[in-house]
């Protein structure tokens, strides 16, 4: 007898129901962190994993250790994004070629979201003060946002997948550098990572909007994460007319008043999205002028910053093809659930386009950082299925082939790798400490002044900001053996954003007009890096410069390739050389 629609309804929502009868059932709240399997024996523990509350306290311990000992890696984050946002609080900083009207292809909207709790920190607190407190806030909204990706991956993958997720995500060293990170990258892993966790969990309308949001606000490139959700909407789900509406609704709630910012700030209309896809695509040259790096750049990288985890990742398709074939029941997942290739897509998609990337940067890897971790859970999940699949049918692990659960016999294995991802990612994280994080400080040694000026040599690329400097200076540089563009301050006027200066150009090409003669630097940074030039003498040497403080940096090609990219005790100190960076005091301008 044919069943009625409705029958057909109740009976697939059974069958839906069964057929993740093996994730088993809650047994208590979340927040508790219990999973009980019910169709284990009574042998198999229930999965233990941190409940909601719990996961949020170790991500923000994590994410807030990252705010305070991080250093800036980047000199893109220090002249495109805390230099502007400097001038938006205190009406002076560095501007670069990117914010000049010509090219107008950075956009001043995000920049004022974290501008107007500037500001009002800034009536109360010291200028790195406010620094630190907006790295904070940065830390604590990633945290927030990883937080919903790890309670949509114990949804969508399973809470075994999610909690391997989080034993990886806290101690990776590529996490804490970008989870601060005042850089559209960074803030697309966040937007991200909160698209996909609304994606899986079948809140289509936020994960338009955030998407929106990191293709618009943040980085445009990051348009190419959205193209499973809109598969996911379009093909699969059929929900075109709700597709369209909250893409419509994003484009007017983001892109109209970052275009009205833009054009106020730039004097003229500008669409800053557009002008950035424009430039890097559309362009002759692109950003290949700022160097190319070979196609082993982010293999190497990668492993750099999430070493077992990335190895994990990269093999992910091969061992879910490896799974499928060896322990097909094990695998099986809830019908609830998108399949494996539409919920990777997205982490697929990007290393493909960025790989093949001439131009390559650590920070272009960072919207997918939350993937890779998922991606090295899901492939150590596999091969704890695996493992227990050929140990049943070598070992006879179980003689019944529905009274053992895999993670039963596999959880040592897991353990181990877990525990040997953490302590190389705490080991890297340490030795970029102890490497870098100099520069974060060398300036807290400067005296209350009304004018002075703080010049950077053949150390530009270490400037902190202005934001570590004391009311009443600024920041120059003076002529070095680069010869590629610097920035320029703000013109000291009302309408400075939309003043037009004949230096900047968008062909990486050095201006003199930009540089400052030594001799009117109050104090200057440089180090003792290399050997000396004419262009970069030592000046720590010289009479006219006594040295108000020195910090230990690395001498990178002095120092043992290993050693010096991971922290090991004793050993890493034996091999690696140390240089000092100095923060000179000009004796002519006392």
């Amino acid at each position: 007898m044919p069943l009625t629609a409705r029958q057909r309804s109740i009976h697939n929502k059974n069958g839906a129901k069964r057929a993740s009868s093996f994730k088993g059932k809650r047994t208590r709240k979340a927040s508790e962190g219990e999973f009980l399997v019910t169709n284990a024996p009574s042998d198999l523990r229930s999965i233990s994993y941190p409940g909601g509350a719990v996961a949020l306290g170790l991500l923000l311990v994590a994410r807030l250790a990252a705010a305070y000992w991080g250093h800036i890696a980047d000199c893109d984050e220090t002249y495109n994004y805390w230099e502007p946002l400097h001038y938006l609080v205190y009406g002076t900083g560095l501007q670069t070629w990117e914010y000049s009207p010509v090219y107008a292809i950075r956009s001043y909207m995000p920049l004022w979201l974290f501008a107007v709790p500037a500001k009002m920190l800034s009536l109360a607190f010291s200028p790195v003060t406010v620094f630190y407190c907006l790295r904070s806030l940065l830390a604590v909204l990633t945290a927030c946002a990883e937080l919903m990706f790890y309670k949509a991956i114990c949804h969508e993958f399973g809470v075994h997948v999610g909690r391997v997720w989080l034993c990886f995500t806290l101690p990776a060293a590529g996490c804490f550098a970008c989870s601060a990170a005042m850089l559209p990258s960074a803030w697309s892993q966040a937007l991200v990572a909160a698209a996909l966790a609304c994606w899986w969990r079948r809140r289509y309308a936020s994960a338009v909007l955030f998407t929106a949001a990191t293709t618009l606000l943040s980085w445009p490139f990051t348009a190419l994460i959205g193209i499973p959700i809109a598969i996911d909407m379009l093909i699969l789900k059929r929900q075109v007319l709700e597709f369209i509406r909250w893409s419509v609704l994003s484009l007017l709630i983001i892109l109209v008043p970052t275009v009205a910012v833009d054009s106020w700030h730039y004097g003229r209309l500008v669409v800053a999205p557009w002008n950035i896809v424009a430039y890097n695509i559309f362009t002759e040259h692109g950003p290949d002028l700022y160097g190319v790096e070979p196609w082993t750049y982010y293999f190497v990288n990668g492993f750099l910053n999430f070493n077992v985890v990335w190895v994990l990742a990269l093999s992910c398709p091969l061992l879910l093809i490896s799974c499928t074939v060896i322990a097909s029941r094990s695998t099986c997942r809830a019908a609830f659930c998108a399949p494996y290739w539409l919920g990777l897509m997205p982490l697929a998609l990007w290393l493909a386009v960025f790989m093949i990337q001439p131009h390559k940067e650590e920070r272009f890897l960072y919207p997918v950082y939350s993937m890779i971790v998922l991606a090295g859970a899901i492939s150590l999940d596999c091969l704890q299925k695996m493992t227990f699949a050929v140990g049943t049918e070598l070992f006879h692990w179980r003689k019944e082939r529905e009274r053992r659960h895999y993670l039963a016999y596999t959880g040592p294995p897991m353990l181990l790798c877990v525990v040997l991802a953490g302590l190389a990612g705490i080991s890297r994280t340490v030795a970029l400490y102890n490497n870098y994080h100099g520069p974060m400080t060398i300036l807290s040694n400067l005296p209350d002044a009304t004018s002075a000026t703080v010049c950077f040599g053949k150390e530009w690329h270490r400037s902190p900001s202005s934001f570590h400097l004391p009311p009443g200076y600024d920041v120059r540089f003076i002529p070095s053996e680069f010869k590629g563009q610097l920035p320029a301050p703000y013109a000291a006027t009302h309408n400075a954003t939309r003043t037009i200066h004949p230096y900047f150009n968008d062909l990486n090409q050095m201006d003199n007009r930009t540089y400052l003669n030594p001799e009117k630097c109050s104090y200057l940074v440089d180090s003792d890096i290399g050997n000396p030039t004419p262009l970069q003498p030592f000046y720590h040497k010289q009479n006219g410069w006594e040295i108000v403080s020195s910090v230990p940096i690395l001498d990178a090609e002095k120092s043992h390739p290993i050693f010096r990219a991971f922290y090991l005790p004793v050993l890493s100190n034996r091999h690696n050389v140390y240089a000092n960076l100095y923060l000179l005091k000009n004796k002519l301008l006392a």
